[in-house]
Protein backbone atom coordinates (compact mmCIF):
# COMPACT_ATOMS: atom_id res chain seq x y z
CA UNK A 1 0.00 0.00 0.00
CA UNK A 2 1.82 3.07 -1.26
CA UNK A 3 1.54 6.25 -2.68
CA UNK A 4 3.34 7.19 -5.91
CA UNK A 5 4.16 11.41 -6.13
CA UNK A 6 4.25 12.36 -9.53
CA UNK A 7 6.79 15.35 -9.48
CA UNK A 8 8.78 17.26 -11.16
CA UNK A 9 10.71 19.90 -8.59
CA UNK A 10 12.42 18.26 -5.33
CA UNK A 11 12.07 22.13 -3.61
CA UNK A 12 8.92 21.58 -2.71
CA UNK A 13 8.66 18.04 -1.29
CA UNK A 14 10.31 18.39 2.28
CA UNK A 15 6.80 19.29 4.07
CA UNK A 16 4.59 16.27 2.33
CA UNK A 17 7.84 13.38 3.14
CA UNK A 18 8.28 15.03 6.75
CA UNK A 19 4.23 14.75 6.52
CA UNK A 20 4.13 10.75 5.03
CA UNK A 21 7.30 9.85 7.13
CA UNK A 22 5.01 10.68 10.60
CA UNK A 23 2.33 9.30 9.82
CA UNK A 24 4.08 5.92 8.76
CA UNK A 25 2.65 6.49 4.80
CA UNK A 26 4.88 4.63 2.62
CA UNK A 27 5.76 6.49 -0.62
CA UNK A 28 7.63 6.21 -3.58
CA UNK A 29 8.46 9.77 -5.65
CA UNK A 30 8.57 10.09 -9.49
CA UNK A 31 10.47 13.05 -10.42
CA UNK A 32 9.41 13.16 -14.03
CA UNK A 33 12.36 15.68 -14.50
CA UNK A 34 14.22 13.13 -15.01
CA UNK A 35 14.52 9.94 -17.00
CA UNK A 36 12.42 7.19 -17.37
CA UNK A 37 10.72 4.37 -19.06
CA UNK A 38 7.06 2.88 -18.68
CA UNK A 39 6.11 -0.92 -21.03
CA UNK A 40 2.57 -0.43 -21.19
CA UNK A 41 1.87 -4.24 -21.04
CA UNK A 42 3.56 -4.26 -17.56
CA UNK A 43 0.65 -3.88 -14.81
CA UNK A 44 2.06 -1.27 -12.21
CA UNK A 45 1.84 -1.89 -8.96
CA UNK A 46 -2.41 -2.03 -8.00
CA UNK A 47 -2.34 -1.46 -4.28
CA UNK A 48 -1.59 2.03 -4.31
CA UNK A 49 -2.52 5.71 -4.93
CA UNK A 50 -0.56 7.42 -7.80
CA UNK A 51 -0.76 11.63 -6.93
CA UNK A 52 0.15 14.26 -9.78
CA UNK A 53 1.42 17.08 -8.14
CA UNK A 54 3.38 18.30 -11.66
CA UNK A 55 3.70 21.98 -12.10
CA UNK A 56 2.55 24.08 -15.14
CA UNK A 57 5.93 26.33 -14.51
CA UNK A 58 7.80 23.18 -14.90
CA UNK A 59 9.69 24.74 -17.91
CA UNK A 60 10.77 27.88 -16.07
CA UNK A 61 13.44 25.05 -14.09
CA UNK A 62 14.56 23.41 -17.65
CA UNK A 63 12.02 20.86 -17.24
CA UNK A 64 10.41 21.58 -20.17
CA UNK A 65 8.55 18.04 -21.17
CA UNK A 66 7.46 17.20 -17.55
CA UNK A 67 3.81 18.03 -18.02
CA UNK A 68 3.95 16.18 -21.56
CA UNK A 69 5.38 13.29 -19.81
CA UNK A 70 3.21 13.37 -17.22
CA UNK A 71 0.12 12.94 -19.67
CA UNK A 72 1.42 10.20 -21.01
CA UNK A 73 2.29 8.18 -17.77
CA UNK A 74 -1.12 8.96 -16.13
CA UNK A 75 -2.41 7.75 -19.72
CA UNK A 76 -0.48 4.40 -18.89
CA UNK A 77 -1.34 4.19 -15.56
CA UNK A 78 -5.24 4.77 -16.09
CA UNK A 79 -4.81 1.69 -19.34
CA UNK A 80 -4.44 -0.74 -16.08
CA UNK A 81 -7.26 0.98 -13.82
CA UNK A 82 -5.28 2.46 -11.52
CA UNK A 83 -6.22 4.73 -8.30
CA UNK A 84 -4.86 8.20 -9.61
CA UNK A 85 -5.34 11.68 -7.60
CA UNK A 86 -5.65 14.40 -9.93
CA UNK A 87 -5.74 12.63 -13.19
CA UNK A 88 -5.85 13.90 -16.97
CA UNK A 89 -8.68 15.84 -16.23
CA UNK A 90 -7.20 17.83 -13.58
CA UNK A 91 -3.65 18.55 -15.52
CA UNK A 92 -5.80 19.38 -18.53
CA UNK A 93 -7.06 22.66 -15.95
CA UNK A 94 -3.60 22.56 -14.72
CA UNK A 95 -1.91 23.29 -17.89
CA UNK A 96 -5.16 26.46 -19.52
CA UNK A 97 -6.24 29.16 -17.04
CA UNK A 98 -8.39 29.24 -20.65
CA UNK A 99 -10.21 25.89 -19.81
CA UNK A 100 -10.40 27.03 -16.31
CA UNK A 101 -12.57 29.92 -17.23
CA UNK A 102 -14.18 28.20 -19.49
CA UNK A 103 -14.78 25.66 -16.92
CA UNK A 104 -16.20 27.95 -14.26
CA UNK A 105 -18.45 30.05 -16.35
CA UNK A 106 -20.08 27.10 -17.19
CA UNK A 107 -20.50 25.67 -13.30
CA UNK A 108 -22.02 29.46 -13.20
CA UNK A 109 -19.09 31.10 -11.26
CA UNK A 110 -17.88 34.49 -12.02
CA UNK A 111 -14.42 34.95 -13.31
CA UNK A 112 -12.85 38.13 -14.32
CA UNK A 113 -13.37 39.36 -18.22
CA UNK A 114 -10.59 37.77 -19.87
CA UNK A 115 -9.22 37.99 -23.55
CA UNK A 116 -6.95 35.46 -25.21
CA UNK A 117 -4.47 36.16 -27.57
CA UNK A 118 -2.15 33.62 -29.48
CA UNK A 119 0.40 33.70 -31.79
CA UNK A 120 1.76 30.26 -33.33
CA UNK A 121 4.95 31.88 -33.82
CA UNK A 122 7.43 31.86 -30.77
CA UNK A 123 8.21 35.69 -30.52
CA UNK A 124 11.34 35.29 -29.06
CA UNK A 125 14.41 36.60 -31.52
CA UNK A 126 14.57 34.21 -33.81
CA UNK A 127 10.96 35.08 -34.77
CA UNK A 128 10.17 36.50 -38.01
CA UNK A 129 9.75 40.37 -37.88
CA UNK A 130 5.92 39.91 -39.54
CA UNK A 131 5.12 37.67 -36.53
CA UNK A 132 5.93 40.17 -34.23
CA UNK A 133 4.21 43.29 -35.78
CA UNK A 134 1.08 41.04 -36.57
CA UNK A 135 0.83 39.77 -32.55
CA UNK A 136 1.66 43.65 -31.16
CA UNK A 137 -0.82 44.34 -34.01
CA UNK A 138 -3.35 42.10 -32.27
CA UNK A 139 -2.35 42.42 -28.53
CA UNK A 140 -3.11 46.27 -29.43
CA UNK A 141 -6.16 46.02 -31.06
CA UNK A 142 -7.50 43.09 -28.49
CA UNK A 143 -6.78 45.47 -25.67
CA UNK A 144 -8.31 48.21 -26.93
CA UNK A 145 -11.60 46.88 -28.09
CA UNK A 146 -12.36 45.16 -24.80
CA UNK A 147 -10.62 48.01 -22.25
CA UNK A 148 -11.50 51.09 -23.47
CA UNK A 149 -14.74 53.10 -23.48
CA UNK A 150 -15.04 55.05 -26.73
CA UNK A 151 -17.72 57.51 -25.02
CA UNK A 152 -15.89 58.07 -21.90
CA UNK A 153 -12.31 58.09 -23.23
CA UNK A 154 -11.06 56.13 -20.44
CA UNK A 155 -9.03 52.56 -20.11
CA UNK A 156 -10.70 49.63 -17.67
CA UNK A 157 -7.37 48.64 -15.98
CA UNK A 158 -5.72 45.33 -17.17
CA UNK A 159 -3.56 42.33 -16.36
CA UNK A 160 -1.63 40.16 -18.85
CA UNK A 161 -0.77 36.43 -17.94
CA UNK A 162 0.38 33.34 -19.53
CA UNK A 163 -2.03 30.80 -20.03
CA UNK A 164 -0.07 28.07 -19.30
CA UNK A 165 1.73 29.24 -16.00
CA UNK A 166 2.31 29.27 -12.39
CA UNK A 167 4.71 31.35 -9.66
CA UNK A 168 2.67 34.62 -11.32
CA UNK A 169 4.28 34.53 -14.70
CA UNK A 170 3.76 36.96 -17.35
CA UNK A 171 1.66 38.97 -15.10
CA UNK A 172 1.46 42.60 -15.82
CA UNK A 173 -0.73 46.06 -15.00
CA UNK A 174 -1.61 48.45 -17.57
CA UNK A 175 -4.08 50.93 -17.93
CA UNK A 176 -3.99 51.38 -21.69
CA UNK A 177 -2.69 50.55 -25.01
CA UNK A 178 0.76 51.81 -25.17
CA UNK A 179 2.16 50.22 -22.01
CA UNK A 180 0.98 46.87 -22.94
CA UNK A 181 2.82 47.26 -26.39
CA UNK A 182 5.96 48.83 -24.72
CA UNK A 183 5.94 45.82 -22.18
CA UNK A 184 5.76 43.27 -25.38
CA UNK A 185 7.97 45.30 -27.46
CA UNK A 186 10.64 45.02 -24.73
CA UNK A 187 10.22 41.41 -24.52
CA UNK A 188 10.50 40.75 -28.11
CA UNK A 189 13.14 42.89 -29.14
CA UNK A 190 15.37 42.75 -26.29
CA UNK A 191 18.25 40.86 -27.12
CA UNK A 192 19.62 40.81 -23.54
CA UNK A 193 16.53 38.93 -21.77
CA UNK A 194 17.31 35.64 -21.05
CA UNK A 195 14.54 35.32 -19.21
CA UNK A 196 12.27 32.77 -20.52
CA UNK A 197 9.41 33.15 -17.89
CA UNK A 198 8.50 35.75 -19.78
CA UNK A 199 7.55 33.98 -23.12
CA UNK A 200 4.19 32.02 -22.77
CA UNK A 201 5.20 28.36 -23.45
CA UNK A 202 2.16 27.39 -25.39
CA UNK A 203 1.95 30.68 -27.20
CA UNK A 204 -1.07 32.13 -25.24
CA UNK A 205 -1.20 35.20 -23.79
CA UNK A 206 -4.07 36.28 -21.82
CA UNK A 207 -5.55 39.94 -21.24
CA UNK A 208 -7.94 40.18 -17.98
CA UNK A 209 -9.62 42.53 -16.36
CA UNK A 210 -8.35 43.80 -13.44
CA UNK A 211 -9.86 42.95 -10.29
CA UNK A 212 -8.81 45.91 -7.53
CA UNK A 213 -9.94 44.36 -3.58
CA UNK A 214 -9.89 47.07 -1.38
CA UNK A 215 -7.82 45.23 1.34
CA UNK A 216 -5.28 44.78 -0.93
CA UNK A 217 -5.44 40.79 -0.27
CA UNK A 218 -6.46 37.67 -2.47
CA UNK A 219 -7.80 34.52 -0.50
CA UNK A 220 -6.72 31.04 -1.49
CA UNK A 221 -9.13 27.80 -0.55
CA UNK A 222 -7.34 24.59 0.10
CA UNK A 223 -9.60 21.30 -1.01
CA UNK A 224 -8.58 17.59 0.22
CA UNK A 225 -11.05 15.37 -1.10
CA UNK A 226 -13.41 18.07 -2.25
CA UNK A 227 -13.53 19.58 0.61
CA UNK A 228 -12.37 22.90 1.96
CA UNK A 229 -9.54 22.47 4.32
CA UNK A 230 -9.06 25.99 5.07
CA UNK A 231 -8.82 29.56 3.45
CA UNK A 232 -5.62 31.26 3.36
CA UNK A 233 -5.55 35.30 2.67
CA UNK A 234 -2.12 36.47 1.06
CA UNK A 235 -1.08 39.93 0.91
CA UNK A 236 -1.22 41.26 -2.63
CA UNK A 237 1.56 44.57 -2.19
CA UNK A 238 3.70 41.69 -2.32
CA UNK A 239 2.84 41.66 -6.06
CA UNK A 240 1.56 39.14 -8.32
CA UNK A 241 4.00 36.64 -7.68
CA UNK A 242 1.96 34.42 -5.00
CA UNK A 243 3.40 30.48 -4.91
CA UNK A 244 2.21 29.75 -1.43
CA UNK A 245 5.08 27.58 -0.90
CA UNK A 246 7.77 28.82 1.62
CA UNK A 247 10.52 27.40 -0.71
CA UNK A 248 9.22 30.17 -3.44
CA UNK A 249 9.95 32.99 -0.96
CA UNK A 250 13.45 32.49 -1.79
CA UNK A 251 13.58 32.74 -5.31
CA UNK A 252 10.51 35.21 -5.33
CA UNK A 253 11.67 37.92 -2.69
CA UNK A 254 13.98 39.66 -5.39
CA UNK A 255 11.13 40.21 -7.67
CA UNK A 256 8.59 41.56 -4.68
CA UNK A 257 8.03 44.84 -4.15
CA UNK A 258 9.50 45.76 -1.14
CA UNK A 259 7.02 47.01 2.33
CA UNK A 260 7.94 47.64 5.76
CA UNK A 261 7.82 44.66 8.67
CA UNK A 262 5.12 46.68 10.15
CA UNK A 263 3.01 46.89 6.74
CA UNK A 264 3.10 43.34 5.74
CA UNK A 265 3.93 40.62 8.73
CA UNK A 266 3.12 37.62 6.97
CA UNK A 267 1.86 37.86 3.72
CA UNK A 268 0.19 34.51 4.40
CA UNK A 269 -2.33 33.85 7.24
CA UNK A 270 -4.76 31.31 7.61
CA UNK A 271 -8.29 32.71 8.01
CA UNK A 272 -10.90 31.77 11.26
CA UNK A 273 -14.14 30.22 9.89
CA UNK A 274 -16.36 32.74 11.51
CA UNK A 275 -14.84 35.08 8.88
CA UNK A 276 -16.16 34.15 6.08
CA UNK A 277 -18.67 36.22 4.48
CA UNK A 278 -21.85 34.67 3.27
CA UNK A 279 -20.61 35.27 -0.52
CA UNK A 280 -17.59 33.31 0.21
CA UNK A 281 -19.54 30.13 1.91
CA UNK A 282 -22.05 30.04 -0.80
CA UNK A 283 -19.02 30.28 -3.24
CA UNK A 284 -17.33 27.33 -1.08
CA UNK A 285 -20.40 25.42 -1.93
CA UNK A 286 -20.04 26.06 -5.49
CA UNK A 287 -16.18 25.35 -5.64
CA UNK A 288 -17.32 21.76 -4.06
CA UNK A 289 -19.64 20.96 -6.41
CA UNK A 290 -17.28 21.96 -9.20
CA UNK A 291 -14.44 19.97 -8.32
CA UNK A 292 -16.40 16.92 -7.59
CA UNK A 293 -18.15 17.31 -11.09
CA UNK A 294 -14.69 16.97 -12.57
CA UNK A 295 -12.86 14.68 -10.08
CA UNK A 296 -10.46 17.19 -8.59
CA UNK A 297 -9.60 16.09 -5.23
CA UNK A 298 -6.67 18.15 -4.37
CA UNK A 299 -6.23 21.85 -5.33
CA UNK A 300 -6.01 25.51 -4.35
CA UNK A 301 -8.66 27.99 -5.78
CA UNK A 302 -7.58 31.59 -5.71
CA UNK A 303 -10.53 34.40 -5.74
CA UNK A 304 -10.40 38.57 -5.32
CA UNK A 305 -12.87 40.38 -4.12
CA UNK A 306 -13.73 43.79 -4.97
CA UNK A 307 -16.19 44.95 -2.23
CA UNK A 308 -19.29 43.73 -4.70
CA UNK A 309 -18.41 40.63 -6.12
CA UNK A 310 -16.35 37.61 -6.24
CA UNK A 311 -13.93 36.74 -8.58
CA UNK A 312 -12.13 33.01 -9.00
CA UNK A 313 -8.93 33.48 -11.61
CA UNK A 314 -6.96 30.57 -10.84
CA UNK A 315 -7.30 26.95 -10.40
CA UNK A 316 -4.37 24.93 -8.82
CA UNK A 317 -4.42 21.33 -9.07
CA UNK A 318 -0.53 21.40 -7.93
CA UNK A 319 -0.85 22.89 -4.83
CA UNK A 320 1.68 23.75 -2.01
CA UNK A 321 0.76 24.92 1.32
CA UNK A 322 2.35 27.87 3.36
CA UNK A 323 4.14 25.64 6.54
CA UNK A 324 5.04 29.12 8.26
CA UNK A 325 1.30 30.22 7.84
CA UNK A 326 0.39 26.94 8.87
CA UNK A 327 2.38 27.24 12.45
CA UNK A 328 1.57 30.04 13.81
CA UNK A 329 -2.49 29.17 13.04
CA UNK A 330 -2.27 25.28 13.93
CA UNK A 331 0.73 25.23 15.98
CA UNK A 332 2.44 23.00 12.92
CA UNK A 333 2.60 21.97 9.68
CA UNK A 334 -1.39 20.71 8.18
CA UNK A 335 -2.24 20.40 5.29
CA UNK A 336 0.55 18.15 4.40
CA UNK A 337 -0.76 16.08 7.32
CA UNK A 338 -4.44 16.26 6.56
CA UNK A 339 -3.48 15.41 3.17
CA UNK A 340 -1.20 11.88 4.39
CA UNK A 341 -4.77 10.94 6.16
CA UNK A 342 -7.01 11.43 3.23
CA UNK A 343 -4.38 8.47 1.34
CA UNK A 344 -4.53 6.79 3.98
CA UNK A 345 -7.99 6.76 4.11
CA UNK A 346 -8.24 6.02 0.05
CA UNK A 347 -5.85 3.00 0.81
CA UNK A 348 -7.78 0.96 2.81
CA UNK A 349 -10.91 1.34 0.74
Amino acid sequence: MTVYIIHENDVWLPPFRKAFEALKLPFIEWNLSEAHSFSLDKQPEHDAIYFNRISPSSHTRNHRFSCEITSQVLDYLSLHSCRIINDQRALSLELSKVKQYVELTKSQIRSPRTIFVASATSLNQNASTIAKENFLKKLKESARENFFNESTQKWTPFVSKHNRAGKGLGVHLFNDDKQVEKQFENLINNTDNNDDEEFSVDGIYLLQEYIKSPKQVINRAEFIGYKLMYIIEVDTRQGFQLCPSDACRKTADSKLVKQSADEIKHGFDIRSQDSYTDKEKQLIEQLEIFLRERQIEVAGIEWVDDGTNVYVYDVNCNTNYNVAAETRFFGDMYGTVKLGEYFQKQLQK
